[in-house]
């Protein structure tokens, strides 16, 4: 026993105080400057520093020039790497992106090449990742810091002062510094230029790219023309500069990798040979304009938001911003209709209480809430606590809960490389990247899917696309940011995208098993043919799947029974061990749901 406690209580006393020394520090900035490379691949009197010319950037020129926002929905993966990728080769200036995660796969190294491409065209470049799930080779964050002095990086709130965490790390951390440890930078941002800004639920990995063979998100990002661009760049700023914020080359893992060894360099990079296409395709400014510029919305008025670096952290009394409350502020107002979409629903208290208000403000209030199933989920642990509380969302709040299918019908429409992944998964191709959520699903040629979009939709005129998941961590541990647009094209367009999610062809529906009269006449439930583990029969929900031929109707429709069966609480989920752990985590361990 003394053997685990003694360096515990060692972590637990030293925490705080294990960043570098200042003379290490001194060491680390001295080798870095005097061997990272300076040479430039384009001659430095070009002002354009050879950049890409692009009708993405000029739409952000005109937005500010007359005053006005504009808005483009990027709805498919690919399209989505497509923009990244043009807007870093189009960048004349600098280059700012901000994610909580960016994974060392195909589309992660695409992604950290062609902004070292902009560094050595003479760009500024700036890289601001969380620590805890984004790349840990420290080998080759020694080799991404001598890359070139026009490219920088640095992690938030790293662990012990390192890169790469030990599991005793996690264990002494979690017991010293709970809230410290858990507090991460959920932001995804990426700002060329003061004139485009990106910002919406997708990091960097093939999986949020159509590029998984294994599992991909639906997820959703939104192209920002106008002056909210400086904001965007300024939260930047003020998370770059914050106290958290730590430059890679100093963490104690790195930087003994630097001063003990002679770091190597980067070798040359290329892509993957199925990423060869859309390289092409960027360099097209007809097709850019295509996907991004014409679609574009002029909106009429809209708002960035994003949580300070310290979120949770400041002196009691002293004034902070409060994004939840921001949002909450919009979803209050509603009197007709909200559409939530989240690939997490864990409602907290004061969400469950706001909602309460609503549904006795306007008894006829239709709340919609889109998310994953156990199926589709990548987060088994979180799913516990939406299994949990169903029969609180649409029982006690009215909430028609909706859970994607891991292979919807619609699937071919929102993945447009659909026929492409599913021959490179017969090719054997995959992902570095690892799926957390075990893949135990009924095996099929195409690739298991799921949500990651976090957007709502209030009376069919206010929409929020952004990173917050509407969950305790959202509320209470992380930082997020977003866009608020008060805009009614908009919103529609938006909600008529989340309402086809939730049709029967793509998501199951959550509802009260049938009692008295309404369970004589129901329809049977679907025969059992995948196991299921039912360690007791009293769950009072289940979900359901319209039958052949019938019309959708609402749970409190007379015959939705009659038109709905049954299909279990998960259903396509071939492992019980996975249905298992779901209970045993619901029924033993719901303690932990403000930072699941």
């Amino acid at each position: 026993m003394l053997r685990f406690l003694i360096p515990l209580l060692v972590a637990v006393l030293l925490l705080p105080a294990c960043s570098l020394p200042a003379k290490k520090v001194e060491q680390v900035d001295a080798k870095v400057n005097a061997a990272r490379e300076t040479g430039l691949t384009c001659f430095p009197r070009d002002i354009d520093r050879c950049a890409l010319p692009s009708p993405v950037l000029e739409l952000g020129r005109t937005a500010r020039i007359d005053g006005q926002h504009r808005l483009t929905l990027v709805e498919y993966g690919e399209s989505a790497l497509k923009l990244r990728v043009h807007m870093i080769r189009a960048a004349q200036r600098y280059v700012e992106l901000q994610n909580f995660i960016l994974r060392g796969d195909d589309t992660g190294e695409l992604i950290l090449n062609e902004m070292l491409a902009a560094a050595r065209r003479g760009v500024k470049v700036r890289l601001l990742l969380d620590q805890m799930f984004s790349f840990s080779d420290v080998e080759y964050l020694v080799q991404l810091t001598m890359a070139h002095s026009n490219f920088e990086i640095r992690f938030y709130n790293p662990s012990f002062y390192k890169a790469k965490m030990a599991n005793h790390d996690w264990i002494s951390g979690m017991a010293c510094c709970f809230r410290r440890v858990n507090q991460r930078m959920h932001n995804k941002l990426l700002v060329v230029d003061d004139l485009v800004g990106l910002i919406g639920g997708r990091n960097i990995a093939d999986r949020y790219f159509d590029f998984d063979t294994n599992y991909d998100f639906k997820d959703r990002d939104v192209a920002v023309f106008g002056e909210v661009v400086r904001e965007m760049r300024e939260s930047f700023d003020w998370f770059w500069e914050g106290p958290k914020t730590i430059p890679v080359q100093h963490l104690r893992d790195v930087a003994a990798e630097l001063l003990d060894n002679e770091p190597t360099r980067l070798g040359p990079f290329q892509a993957a040979p199925r990423l060869r296409p859309l390289l092409e395709q960027v360099n097209d400014p007809r097709l850019m304009s295509e996907l991004f510029v014409e679609p574009a919305y002029t909106i009429e008025r809209l708002e960035y938001f994003s949580d300070a670096p310290r979120k949770h952290s400041f002196p009691d009394g002293a004034l902070q911003e409060d994004t939840t409350s921001e949002l909450y502020e919009v979803l209050v107002s509603a009197k007709n209709s909200v559409l939530i979409q989240s690939p997490y629903m864990v409602l907290s208290k004061r969400v469950r209480d706001l909602f309460a208000t609503l549904r006795l403000k306007n008894p006829d209030i239709e709340l919609v809430f889109s998310t994953n199933s156990l199926a589709s989920t990548d987060a088994d642990t979180v799913y516990a606590n939406t299994h949990r509380h169903k029969k609180r969302y649409v029982d006690g709040l009215g909430f028609q809960m909706y859970e994607f299918k891991p292979y919807p019908l619609d699937a071919p429409d929102f993945f447009p490389r659909w026929p492409e992944l599913i021959e490179e998964k017969k090719r054997g191709v995959e992902s570095k990247s690892v799926v957390s959520g075990d893949n135990s699903v009924i095996p099929m040629p195409a690739p298991r899917v799921g949500l990651h979009s976090k957007s709502f939709v209030v009376d069919g005129r206010v929409a929020m696309i952004g990173s917050h998941n509407f969950d305790p961590r959202s509320e209470g541990f992380n930082t997020e940011n977003g866009l608020i647009i008060w805009d009614q094209v908009f919103a529609q367009k938006l909600e008529e995208i989340i309402r086809r999610d939730i049709e029967p062809q793509n998501s199951w529906i959550v509802a009260m098993k049938p009692r008295g009269e309404l369970e004589k006449t129901a329809l049977e439930p679907v025969p059992k043919t995948i196991p299921q583990f039912k360690p007791w029969s009293w769950g009072s929900t289940s979900l359901y799947e319209l039958a052949p031929g019938r019309e959708p109707t609402l749970p409190s429709s007379p015959d939705f029974y009659r038109n709905y069966y049954a299909v279990g609480a998960f259903p396509e989920v071939i492992r019980t061990r996975r249905q298992a752990t779901v209970l045993f985590l619901g029924s033993f361990f719901f303690f932990l749901e403000p930072i699941l």
